[in-house]
């Protein structure tokens, strides 16, 4: 009695078939994984970037301004816009806004780089749901999703007080510039010599 062609083989044939149609849902659903993903490329993680800086920068911006200004008003106050200290307490000022440029380019680029780690990440549990589900179709919706929580714009931490402390201290600047003395040179921690030689 004949029982087929493939009767013999263990139904070997059938899972060969199944694993087949497997590895082609498999294929499907990484499609759906590339295509969903696809927007993430490098002007993506740029764009991040560039939002983070435009987020920051005008926030540095007034800040930096107002402290100049009061700065300015303060030494107007004590009498030192043309002095040596107005001179130093620009060039300080100028100088933290120089460091805190530099600190929001390098936050910048954090949130640049841990977004791209974010979508290699999701990229990489997608594929592997993918492979242990191998239905395209909820790979699709899953990677669907995920791609579109990781092109929501994070929300950024507000700056605050980046120059506190820019024009303090400048009545006892005044004071010891009208000594003909400045802060480095003030006279208070000078040692007298009041020993005697004991020979």
């Amino acid at each position: 009695m004949c029982m087929g062609g493939n009767a013999g083989d263990g139904g070997a044939a059938e899972r060969r078939k199944a694993e087949e149609e497997r590895q082609a849902r498999i294929r499907q659903g990484n499609k759906a994984i590339d295509s969903a993903f696809s927007g993430f490329d490098d002007s993506f993680y740029e764009g991040r970037r560039g939002a983070y800086l435009d987020y920051a920068n005008p926030q540095a911006t007034d800040q930096y301004e107002d402290a100049f200004k009061q700065l300015t008003l303060a030494l107007a106050d004590n009498n030192l816009l043309n002095s040596s200290a107005a001179a130093r307490r620009r060039a300080d000022l100028l100088k933290k806004k120089g460091e805190i440029e530099r600190s929001i380019g390098s936050k910048a680029n954090e949130y640049a780089n841990t977004a791209r780690s974010q979508v290699g990440k999701a990229k990489t549990d997608l594929q592997s749901q993918n492979m242990n589900i191998a239905n395209p179709t909820l790979v699709a919706a899953n990677a669907a999703q995920r791609a579109q929580s990781l092109n929501e714009v994070p929300t950024f931490d507000p700056l605050i007080n980046l120059f506190a402390g820019a024009a303090e201290g400048l009545a006892t600047q005044a004071d010891l510039e009208r000594r003909g003395k400045n802060r480095y040179d003030s006279g208070l921690f000078a040692t007298k010599s009041s020993g005697k030689v004991v020979s």
